[in-house]
């Protein structure tokens, strides 16, 4: 494998790991394969454990990904169409696939097939498009069949960095309104953005369960997030596309004033009323489904809504890109972030030491401003 970059590489290592599943391989023979060292292998794996593969090591010293099945889906089927695109990812080979859209309708296309990419809310085959000529990711779950082209092989390289951007490290946060490139670049910034923080969502609540202490505050602010997250991003996509709001997660009951002109304080406390009855296991479940339900809203909408600005939620008649909305600054990404950050009681500003450390942390929160 000359000349290729670092994504290609672990688009490549994911490929041959998916392609075994589930018996383990070796690093050495990975090394080989690649035409790297064994200690380069490791370092690409733990980067692909990161970026969301469910890569395991063996006790055998091999390392190996769960075979994905989903509900309704035949083990053998579903592994054999992996097998399929992981091949053709492999061999640079073409691969045509009868891809079923989110309307149900079905087309059959003929893929230059880059790679297979972990994301949040699904895993999507990444190339070139021919029936549409431009970058595309498709689905795993909606290709309903897969066969290599025989006789041809991939023609040309395309731009790899728009089409496989998701499985790099996030790009760091920039000032809002400052354009992420093409809609390619921009979705699979925002779905990094949303891989990362549900991650850091779930190394939170682990160190709070191993430490067994800062439940009580992790508890009330995660209770917080849960609600003002799921509010977020339905507004986010009700702006972008013109229809009502939608919930993602498990919403509480909360009581009919909820919904009216409430203030933030008034508000926050009929959220930490009714999250109080759920254990905190239950409440980093709730944010988690908010933040898949993000993910999988952004994967699938139209390329169009990644390219032009859309109004701000609230009527401030300020428009920004829909990536910027929905991960840059002033977003549902940064405000979790921004309580992920702040572990309980580190709260700038703090006046009233006699609170209680995560009623002072909800009362500082950004969205009060």
């Amino acid at each position: 494998m000359e000349d290729v970059t670092r994504t290609e590489r672990l688009l490549a290592l994911a490929a041959e790991l998916r392609a075994a599943a589930p018996a383990p391989l070796r690093a050495r023979a990975l090394a080989e394969r690649l035409a790297v060292s064994e200690r380069t292998v490791q370092r690409d794996i733990a980067a692909l454990a990161r970026s969301g593969l469910a890569v395991r090591r063996e006790s055998s010293g091999g390392y190996a990904v769960r075979p994905d099945q989903r509900p309704g889906e035949v083990a053998a089927s579903t592994t054999g169409l992996l097998q399929t695109l992981a091949a053709a990812v492999r061999d640079r080979r073409i691969v045509r696939i009868a891809y079923v859209d989110q309307a149900g309708e079905q087309t059959r296309r003929d893929i230059e097939a880059h790679g297979l990419v972990i994301a949040p809310a699904a895993d999507y085959l990444v190339g070139w498009c021919r029936l549409r000529d431009d970058d595309r990711l498709f689905r795993v779950d909606r290709i309903a069949a897969a066969h290599l082209v025989e006789g041809e092989r991939m023609s040309r390289r395309h731009n790899l960095e728009d089409l496989i951007a998701a499985l790099e490290v996030p790009a760091p946060r920039v000032a809002a309104g400052q354009s992420r490139g093409t809609p390619a670049r921009a979705r699979a910034w925002a779905l990094a953005r949303i891989r990362t923080v549900r991650l850091r969502l779930v190394e939170t609540a682990d160190e709070v369960s191993t430490a067994r202490e800062g439940g009580a505050s992790l508890r009330a602010v995660i209770g917080h997030l849960a609600e003002w997250t799921r509010w977020q991003v339905a507004a986010v996509r009700a702006v972008t596309t013109g229809q009502d709001l939608v919930f993602d997660g498990r919403r509480p009951a909360f009581p009919r004033e909820f919904d009216g002109a409430l203030g933030y304080l008034a508000r926050e406390r009929m959220i930490q009323d009714a999250m109080a009855l759920r254990s905190l296991a239950e409440l980093v479940r709730d944010l988690d489904e908010v933040l898949a339900g993000a993910a999988h809203w952004a994967a699938e909408c139209p390329d169009g809504l990644w390219r032009d600005p859309v109004p701000e939620p609230g009527g401030m008649g300020r428009s920004r890109p829909l990536a910027d909305l929905l991960a840059g600054w002033w977003s549902p990404l940064s405000h979790t972030e921004w309580h992920l950050d702040r572990p309980a009681g580190d709260v700038p500003g703090d006046t009233e030491p006699d609170d209680e450390p995560d009623e002072r942390l909800v009362q500082q929160c950004p969205l009060r401003a």
